[in-house]
């Protein structure tokens, strides 16, 4: 029997997924900045301190993490359509939430609403990697990077933007705008239509367990059980601790993993506050994040070459990435003016945006065989979103104590340069078991 021809619109829609995942993730970290332009209205209207304020705020990423890998399961138990259902509904949730917690009177109901909105975009996150398999099986690399950009530019565009519409409409009405343009991601999530070769081939028995003999109570029951059996195994194979077991360096690099997220959230939300606190003008403050949202773009699509043509191994230029992170951090309370802090954005924005890829190839190299890939992915992400849950509120209580946000900087180039170390010490202690690694990398 001849195969189906595939439809003409298939030549070309893989790119339109491309673009699809762009704009959802545009919305996703762009959105997540915002927060940073957001946070002293935070404070000042709903009578929050910084810590408060800033744990509310990355209750967002972090609640992301940790459901990313329970709907990536539940969006594999629908087949090739489940990642589509699941972005559309959590665009819709996320946009609900964010436009709810303009109506917020306390720091409570805010880290409700945006937490409520992580839920939304947790649905989003790990889902929208399953398209570009579909339709890219031999370019997955460069579709995963071009789309991925789109967080590096939503960074870019959305903090100015939402600036301006504080001075337009205050906080309340640009936080109701934000949430509608959010909207923008369950359009997306419509456009990631599966390809004719990936047909739902799923059927009832297959989902339900069903069998045609079977007495009818028993049917009944497995019509109910059998899909959660089926999840339940599923997320045992997301999450098995097995890949601790596996390789005891896995455990290691989870504290890394843990200090990377530290600072993730840290800078992400307080980079336009602690501007702020040193007098410049709110736009400028702004403009910084869009600066960082550059060197972002810059840093997630750089670090691909280099480990490709075996420059670097992925463990080296982690190290070397933050490092100058480190730096970036470290000489923040020398930034008195204006330009200075810009190139501190520039550097911290370009380090953060290798270090997240840098930390899923990391993961994915420490699991060493397939059937633990997605295990050590899931529990990197656990671990930066637990990292992020504790940065927030850590970085705004030193503000809270001081005054300013220069000693929380100082804290986390401190946790820059300990996880460093560690890495560092471990890459070292593997050359010397393994001499033969010596030779695999231009530059160790």
């Amino acid at each position: 029997m001849p195969t189906e021809k595939p439809p003409p619109w298939e030549c070309y829609w893989g790119w339109v997924v491309v673009l699809a995942r762009f704009t959802a993730l545009f919305m996703l970290v762009g959105t997540y900045k915002c927060f940073g332009v957001l946070l002293d209205y935070y404070i000042h209207d709903l009578g929050a301190t910084a810590a408060e304020a800033g744990g509310a705020s990355v209750l967002f990423v972090a609640i992301i993490y940790f459901t990313g890998p329970f709907f990536g399961v539940l969006a594999d138990m629908h087949g090739p359509n489940g990642a589509r259902i699941w972005i559309m509904v959590g665009g819709v949730l996320a946009s609900i939430a964010l436009c709810l917690s303009s109506i917020s009177t306390n720091w409570y109901q805010l880290a409700f609403f945006l937490g409520l909105a992580g839920v939304g975009y947790g649905m989003v996150q790990v889902p929208t990697v399953a398209p570009l398999l579909m339709y890219f099986t031999d370019k997955f690399g460069l579709a995963n990077g071009l789309s991925a950009a789109g967080a590096a530019v939503g960074m870019t565009v959305l903090p100015p933007l939402t600036e301006y519409l504080i001075q337009q409409y205050s906080w309340r009405g640009a936080t109701i705008i934000l949430g509608v343009i959010n909207l923008h991601t369950t359009v997306a999530g419509a456009l990631m239509r599966p390809p004719t070769s990936c047909k739902d081939k799923k059927t009832y028995s297959l989902l339900f367990g069903t069998d045609d003999g079977e007495d009818a109570s028993v049917y009944e029951l497995n019509r109910y059980l059998q899909p959660l059996k089926r999840f339940l195994l599923m997320m045992k194979e997301r999450l098995s601790l097995g890949v601790f077991l596996h390789n005891p360096r896995f455990m290691l690099y989870q504290f890394i993993f843990l200090l990377a997220g530290l600072q993730f959230a840290g800078w992400h939300v307080f980079l336009v506050p602690n501007a702020l606190s040193q007098g410049i003008h709110p736009i400028d403050a702004a403009f910084l994040a869009s600066i960082g949202g550059v060197g972002n773009f810059i840093g997630r699509g750089f670090n691909g070459p280099l480990l490709d043509h075996h420059i670097f191994s992925d463990s080296m230029l982690f190290v070397l990435d933050h490092i100058i992170c480190a730096i970036a951090l470290l000489f923040d309370p020398l930034a008195k003016e204006y330009a200075t802090m810009a190139i501190l954005a520039f550097w911290a924005g370009l380090t953060i945006g290798c270090s997240y890829a840098l930390c899923v190839v990391i993961a994915k190299n420490l699991a060493e065989e397939e059937k633990y890939v997605m295990a050590a992915v899931g529990w990197t992400h656990f671990s930066m979103g637990f990292g992020a849950l504790v940065g927030g509120p850590l970085v705004g209580m030193t503000y809270d104590k001081t005054g300013n946000y220069h000693y929380g900087f100082l804290m986390m180039g401190g946790f820059e340069l300990l996880l460093t170390t560690l890495t560092f010490i471990e890459l070292m202690h593997r050359r010397h078991k393994h001499p033969e690694l010596k030779d695999k990398y231009l530059i160790m």
